[in-house]
């Protein structure tokens, strides 16, 4: 099994997630800014939590064993293919 790292495309990430979100607006109803607002700050939380999730991946899982970079995940099934 390949050790690969696990990247997630931010943009693609905070797109996706921001259009699981039901932001409903209604022009009338409801104060227009106020609604940009929360999907900016959805997509920027989401954004950055994916820039966040590469950085770990890319420093913090190394595997000392092989001097590569394994995630905890690609750690778990390798030492679950050992038994």
């Amino acid at each position: 099994m390949p050790q690969e790292r696990v990247q997630i495309d931010p943009q693609q990430f905070a797109e996706q997630f921001l259009s699981t979100l039901n932001i409903d607006v209604q022009p009338r109803d409801q104060d227009l800014e106020s609604a940009a607002k929360q999907a900016l700050a959805a997509y920027l939380s989401a954004y950055f939590l994916a820039e966040r999730f590469n950085s770990t991946e890319n420093t913090f899982f190394v595997d000392k064993g092989n001097q590569g970079i394994k995630s905890s995940y690609q750690r778990i099934l390798s030492e679950l293919n050992d038994y």
